[in-house]
């Protein structure tokens, strides 16, 4: 997810191509959309692809978000092209100058939005719910809403006690990412001094 995120941001930011502004801005535009209205378009994608009620489903459509290239891209013209001159002064290519360059200098903001990212997929309840036809295969937050609905009250103690687990993967995904959330709003990267 993460080097997708970055590729597209880097091709928004460092690559000149034509109508790449104008390209960027459809792209911002039509993620104003609610997500609900492209529910269905994308169950009918992930049915003729087979993925109903596998990974792949919650997986693959979460790997390009809009809001993350757009936060990646915002650091991004942060960094001086500078750095992009000067390397292919010494012969690198576009590759080189992304892998070498640019990627640990994004570093701060790719460990934020992947913390963004995760934390919005492990707390997403209405796609699970809709792709997953077997309960077992469900993420924890989805199958907790369906336990709570199925049992009603009576195993109250034991909801609370799964939702208190599943907190635990975000909080300590959380507590290692917590030093990168202000590097992440630095905007002169690669600036010392």
């Amino acid at each position: 997810m993460v080097i997708i995120v970055s590729m597209a941001a880097y091709g928004y930011t460092r690559l000149q191509w034509k109508g790449r502004n104008s390209m960027f801005y459809v792209v911002l535009a039509l993620s104003f959309l609610p997500q609900i209205v492209n529910m269905i378009p994308l169950y009918q994608i992930v049915s003729k692809i087979g993925w109903v009620n596998t990974m792949y489903a919650v997986i693959v459509p979460a790997l390009g978000g809009v809001t993350n290239i757009f936060l990646v891209r915002q650091f991004m013209l942060g960094i001086p092209k500078d750095f992009d001159e000067a390397a292919r002064i010494d012969g690198a290519g576009e590759f080189t100058i992304y892998f070498r360059i640019i990627l640990p200098m994004i570093r701060p903001v790719l460990i934020v939005v992947s913390l963004f990212s995760f934390t919005g997929q492990w707390n997403d309840l209405l796609w699970p719910t809709i792709v997953f036809n077997d309960v077992e295969k469900m993420p924890l937050t989805a199958g907790l809403q369906l336990l709570m609905g199925a049992y009603g009250n009576f195993y109250l103690a034991s909801i609370v006690t799964a939702a208190v687990v599943a907190i635990i993967p975000t909080f300590i995904l959380f507590l290692f990412a917590r030093r990168y959330f202000l590097e992440s709003l630095s905007l002169g990267a690669g600036i010392k001094g």
